[in-house]
């Protein structure tokens, strides 16, 4: 079983990533799920967004947290969450993976060697597809493999049950294939 450090989104640490974190502690796994938005939660990208920039420290918290946890830790995360985990993966590389849930990033250096997953809607407005491509060449160079699983369709954060786009088809299937890329 691994050990996940699992990191919210812009809209801040919602139920539902406690609902995504329990579901992965019902197979075994030991997830901590910081909240270093200090309590601020929100309903709408814009408002969340707007606290996320106005608050740039918040990717050293998350930073000095991860650097008190095992080298091995599963870095993961929603949107923002997974723009940092990803951030994390690639200076960390005895990481056991990254976990990256509706957002990817171009990477800005050699890859690790972590590898990496990613789960994401067919249309992201926050994904450029480019994006995913150059990460996962970067990660392929680097040894590590990479799966990227693609639902069908427009949306976002489709594994937070209280929010609209939310799937409980694509969610339960999102756990099996983490579930299965941890083992």
């Amino acid at each position: 079983m691994a050990t996940i450090l699992l990191l919210h989104s812009a809209l801040g640490l919602r139920p539902g990533v406690h609902s995504f974190a329990e579901l992965l502690r019902g197979r075994g796994h030991e997830v901590e799920v910081p909240d270093f938005y200090e309590g601020h939660v929100f309903d709408g990208e814009r408002e969340g967004i707007a606290h996320r920039d106005a608050h740039p420290e918040y990717f050293e918290t998350v930073r000095e947290l991860a650097a008190t946890m095992p080298p091995e830790t599963v870095l993961a995360g929603f949107s923002l969450g997974a723009f940092f985990a990803q951030r994390l993966a690639a200076r960390r590389p005895r990481a056991s993976a990254a976990i990256l849930l509706h957002s990817v990033a171009a990477p800005r250096h050699e890859w690790s060697g972590v590898p990496v997953q990613v789960h994401r809607h067919e249309d992201d407005p926050w994904i450029a597809p480019p994006d995913v491509t150059a990460l996962g060449a970067a990660v392929a160079a680097s040894g590590a493999p990479f799966e990227d699983h693609v639902t069908p369709g427009r949306g976002h954060l489709f594994t937070d049950p209280d929010l609209p786009g939310y799937d409980a088809d694509v969610t339960a299937a999102t756990i099996e294939r983490i579930d299965t890329f941890l083992r």
